[in-house]
Parts: structure tokens; C-alpha cells; sequence
């Protein structure tokens, strides 16, 4: 049985979703993506996972910059 994903994690929420509840999350992207990264509808659709797995992002410390900006 998988373990439950929580609600509020970052990782697993599409990108476009995480930039809408939180837009302070858009200036780390273009840091870690690329300046126009937000401006492709393609990797708006993408999870945080796979956007970091495709980009050679490190997700761990993304994820703790984002954490950083919601608290």
C-alpha cells in the first residue's frame, strides 16, 4: 500500500499550481530553470518531481528554499 502524499508538499503539485498559491516561488524557478522557464505552457503542466528529474535540479534544496518563502 503507497504511502500518502501530504497535502501541502511542494514535489508533488504541478508547477502552474505551486506558482499560483504561492508566487513568491516564481523568482527561485527562473533561478534554478532559466529566466523564461515559466513563460513555456509545457513545463507549467509538470510536477515539481519531474521538472527537477528532467533538469538535473537538485529538488532537495529547492524544496527547501520554497519552505523558506511559505514560513
Amino acid at each position: 500500500m503507497p504511502y500518502p502524499i501530504k497535502a501541502d508538499s511542494f514535489e508533488h503539485k504541478l508547477i502552474r499550481d505551486i506558482v499560483k498559491e504561492c508566487p513568491e516561488t516564481s523568482e527561485v524557478m527562473k533561478t534554478y530553470f532559466g529566466e523564461e522557464c515559466l513563460e513555456r505552457p509545457c513545463f507549467k503542466i509538470k510536477t515539481l518531481e519531474m521538472a527537477c528529474i528532467l533538469f538535473g535540479v537538485g529538488q532537495k534544496r529547492l524544496l527547501q528554499e520554497f519552505e523558506e518563502i511559505k514560513n
